[in-house]
């Protein structure tokens, strides 16, 4: 069981199991999905929940490959 850690917008830490993981993107910078960050990513989860991280894109995919 793989995990990896990131950023919440309050910067804490957050562990995520990578199995979990059914996209993520960059998160939206308007409309009416926009969350609490201008830049980093949305983790969107199994269960359809989502995760808003402050590291960008390519970290986050560069920590999930890794894992």
């Amino acid at each position: 069981m793989a995990f990896v850690t990131f950023t919440r917008p309050d910067h804490t830490s957050v562990a995520i199991r990578v199995e979990e993981i059914v996209h993520f993107a960059p998160v939206p910078s308007a409309g009416p999905l926009v969350g609490p960050l201008t830049e980093g990513t949305r983790i969107v989860f199994k269960n359809q929940s989502i995760q808003d991280v402050v590291e960008l894109f390519s970290d986050v995919l560069a920590q999930i490959d890794g894992a």
